[in-house]
């Protein structure tokens, strides 16, 4: 005896895709909202990285390469053998494009900051993430409720994922 399995009709395969879809969107934006809160914990984190690395490079241009360190033995494998000044030019440059990819980071979260400048609660967003203060701290900073600074903050990095990350950020 064989059974039939009835076929899905054609609305039911679009409701099917439609709720997969929405799925699927709410999912992404839950990792849009994520993101952006770590690009906002990584900004003062970021800001030191390159003070480091400005550091580094000062000190590489004073004192040039010391030692053997894991940055040096990447140039020594290839097979040259580069002078110590060679090595250092090649390390200074790789920093120097280092610092470079760091500083655009923080332009660009530095320009989605903009868009929330003038909110009466935009200073969630610098005690959050920049000085690491928890919700009450916060509350107690602005003279609130530790509830209204959930959701404003909540707000708030969704505007700036919105800017950071366009439309992923909405659906």
């Amino acid at each position: 005896m064989t059974t039939k399995t009835k076929r899905p009709s054609v609305e039911e395969i679009i409701r099917q895709a439609v709720n997969a879809q929405r799925v699927a969107g709410e999912r992404q934006s839950q990792n849009v909202f994520r993101s952006t809160e770590n690009r906002l914990y990584a900004y003062p984190v970021i800001q030191q990285k390159i003070a480091n690395d400005r550091e580094r490079i000062s000190d590489i241009q004073q004192h040039g390469v010391s030692g053997i360190s894991r940055s040096v033995i990447k140039y020594q494998r290839s097979g040259l053998r580069l002078t110590p000044e060679e090595i250092a030019e090649a390390l200074i440059r790789d920093i120097t494009a280092d610092i470079a990819e760091n500083e655009a980071e923080l332009e660009t979260i530095e320009k989605a900051l903009g868009i929330i400048t003038g909110d009466t609660y935009e200073a969630i967003i610098k005690f959050k993430y920049f000085e690491w203060k928890n919700d009450d701290e916060i509350a107690d900073l602005m003279a609130c409720d530790a509830s209204t600074v959930r959701r404003n903050k909540n707000r708030l990095v969704a505007r700036l994922s919105v800017f950071l990350y366009g439309v992923a950020a909405v659906v």
